[in-house]
């Protein structure tokens, strides 16, 4: 017997076509944008529009200008290394110019001097070895080669900032080999990776001598290359973040962050949780006598959404203070009150300053070469071979 088929009306066709063609342009719309922002801003920088010059940065980095890390700072066992991505063709101006930076350090002594919050030791390591472990901490390994090798640069520079700037120091900086913090030794890589110690670490040794001894530098000195995890859609200048203005961590695009994990978050406090909070920071600062409704005004946030001051209370506050008081991932949210409680809407994560490593991992998805992505996110600075 043959079976007899359903057929759809006229106006349920109709509403079936309807929904195909939404479905099919909110696809384009996710798929293509992100791109065609980054195009037009290639385009834009192709026809002449070229960083200002600003004075150089002040000597010292302001205490909160420290790296964040990734929400996955580490590789794991079933993440396999990514097949190697080949390089932008297209040139970058001033980049890899023939330049050579003065050595800080004796020939044949690049080494870092780092203080174990987790050990209480200070110790030596030679940049070849501090290199890989940093990367290691810094970056999935299943990210494209492009991003890993600018991660490598800025992690390479950053801390070569911070060896200058700490001189009179015990150590150039601090690490926490327990929790992964900047360096890890090569024993607990081969723990957590296991049988796959071998794979990622010569993944990690391929990158690291792929840019050996190359960073970023501004009037022949390594920059404050500060990177963090995820932006808001745009990063933040440090002038507006940290009160010192580097001319080359200004604002810039960085469209492709939305699609990455942990690029939204929310975080509800009920009025009281909120007041605690506030209480425990700034108490005889904070007033919360009025309507909870009044309690936070005031939200004043620049062109690229981070906040960069609020009433609290009638305090005035940062978008950073704000940011640790309450634990948000940034410093990029909105605030709604509503029957006691307050909901923040956060995007990003991080502080925002410098190199998006979810915006540097887009870039690269599109094709971009380690330069290019230092260069759009470090503008004006110099990559050169030490």
């Amino acid at each position: 017997m043959q079976k007899e088929g359903v057929s759809m009306s006229p106006k349920l066709r109709r509403k079936t076509r309807g929904l195909l063609i939404l479905f099919l342009l909110l696809y384009a719309a996710f798929t293509l944008i992100p791109g065609a922002v980054y195009g037009a801003y290639q385009l834009q920088q192709q026809k002449g529009n070229t960083p200002k010059t600003s004075p150089s940065p002040q000597s010292s980095l302001p205490p909160t200008a420290s790296v964040s890390p990734s929400p996955s700072p580490q590789p794991n066992s079933s993440a396999a290394p990514s097949p190697s991505s080949q390089p932008s063709s297209s040139s970058v101006p001033g980049f890899l110019d023939g330049q050579t930076l003065p050595s800080s350090t004796p020939a044949g002594e690049d080494v870092f001097t780092l203080y174990d919050t987790a050990t209480g030791n200070t110790f030596q390591v030679s940049a070849s070895e501090f290199l890989p472990a940093a990367l290691a901490c810094e970056m999935d390994l299943s990210a494209p080669d492009e991003a890993l090798k600018a991660q490598a640069v800025a992690l390479y520079t950053f801390y070569s900032y911070q060896r200058a700037q700490n001189q009179e120091e015990a150590a150039d900086f601090a690490c926490d080999t327990e929790n992964w913090l900047v360096y890890v030794p090569q024993s607990a890589m081969e723990e957590r990776w296991g049988e796959d110690f071998s794979t990622y670490y010569q993944k990690l040794q391929s990158i690291v001598e792929s840019i050996e001894g190359q960073l970023l530098t501004w009037e022949g000195e390594p920059i404050c290359a500060a990177f963090f995890a995820i932006s808001g859609g745009n990063t933040e200048s440090a002038l507006n973040v940290w009160g010192t203005d580097f001319p080359y961590l200004q604002a810039a695009a960085s469209p492709g962050d939305c699609f990455s994990n942990g690029y939204l978050s929310t975080v509800s406090l009920t009025a009281e949780e909120l007041r605690q909070a506030a209480l425990g920071l700034w108490e005889g600062e904070v007033d919360f006598s009025g309507p909870e409704e009044e309690w936070i005004t005031e939200v004043e946030a620049s062109s690229s959404g981070y906040v960069n001051t609020a009433k609290v209370g009638g305090r005035n506050c940062t978008g950073e203070e704000l940011r640790e008081a309450f634990g948000l991932r940034s410093a990029c949210f909105q605030v709604a009150y509503s029957d006691g409680v307050f909901q923040f809407t956060v995007r990003g994560w991080g502080h925002g300053v410098g190199m998006s490593q979810a915006g540097a991992m887009f870039l690269a998805e599109q094709g971009a070469g380690y330069q290019e992505i230092l260069a759009h996110f470090y503008p004006g600075s110099t990559l050169e071979q030490k």
